[in-house]
């Protein structure tokens, strides 16, 4: 009996250390902060990118790098980008278009507003050029 008692109270005290020691270890939660920035779209007027929050808002976020490509025949040109205006090079090759033409942004790079860089989804759009360089061969459309 007294083999029995003592083989009990050494399991116990091991079952008791270890439940101890598990319970003084803090438990971690981690938290993935989520952007509220969910894309960029393209101005055609002002010829600048703005990132849209989640709630379809516009916001003044800082684009970091972006690659434009203008779909050609057979090829397409890309102009890299560094902020949120697109460059004289890439308005002089958009203004020599004369016919609408699918362009994308691709890798873009943003700010958050804690300053950290966020990848968003590329963007696709169409350029329709000046009514100057249209072709009116077939009544001007």
């Amino acid at each position: 009996m007294k083999l029995f008692l003592s083989k009990f109270i050494l399991i116990f005290s091991f079952l008791f250390a270890y439940a101890i020691s598990n319970a003084q270890e803090p438990n971690v939660i981690k938290i993935k902060k989520e952007s509220d920035l969910v894309k960029v779209v393209f101005d055609n007027v002002d010829l600048k990118l703005m990132a849209v929050d989640r709630f379809g808002n516009p916001r003044q976020n800082q684009v970091v790098s972006y690659k434009l490509w203008i779909k050609g025949k057979g090829e397409a040109k890309m102009f890299p980008g560094s902020n949120n205006s697109l460059n004289p090079e890439m308005i002089k090759e958009l203004n020599k278009l004369k016919k609408a033409t699918k362009i994308f942004f691709t890798d873009i790079n943003v700010k958050d507003d804690d300053e950290h860089a966020l990848k968003l989804p590329d963007v696709i759009d169409t350029w329709f050029p000046d009514c100057k360089n249209c072709d009116n061969k077939r009544g001007g459309y």
